[in-house]
């Protein structure tokens, strides 16, 4: 159990480092990246952390053996939690907008809509990682890992029984 601990401690720590870098690579509005978005090379090894920290988490809930009634309540509070992490960072354009019209007095939404589309503009790199997400990150891995648990595991104890 403590090497699981350890191992899950390792790489949410290289997850924040990861988090933190790409947060620094972000290019101020009105200036140009002419390279693109460089930081999309340290976003590669995330999908990985996320499933690795995934099959840990399932694993110290394997061990630990929640109650079924603290594994629901889990989930749903998570679940909650994402949903507003999710909804709060779709605001995002709409405080670029306000910003904008405060700084210069008129908007160019065309160019809002440019810097926010995709993970490719190096825009929007403060709005993807940053603190809040890598929270929202970390509470999805343990969401993931205890639903796995809650449908996976408890079926296998399930028939281990009978």
């Amino acid at each position: 159990m403590k090497k699981i601990c350890l191992t899950l401690t390792g790489v949410l720590v290289l997850s924040a480092g990861l988090f933190w870098l790409i947060n620094k690579m972000t290019v101020r509005p009105g200036s140009i990246s002419g390279n693109g978005n460089v930081a999309i090379l340290f976003m590669m090894p995330l999908p990985l952390l996320f499933i690795v920290s995934l099959i840990l988490w399932y694993f110290i809930f394997k061990k630990q053996q929640p109650r079924f009634s603290i594994v629901a309540s889990v989930l749903s509070l998570l679940a909650v939690g994402i949903g507003v992490g999710i909804y709060y960072q779709q605001r995002y354009r709409i405080y670029l907008f306000q910003v904008n019209k405060e700084l210069h007095g008129w908007v160019d939404w065309d160019y809002i809509q440019s810097i926010t589309d995709s993970l490719a503009s190096p825009h929007v790199n403060s709005q993807y990682f940053n603190g809040f997400t890598y929270l929202l990150f970390n509470g999805a891995t343990i969401f993931a890992g205890l639903l796995t648990y809650a449908v996976w595991g408890r079926q296998r104890q399930n028939m281990r029984v009978r």
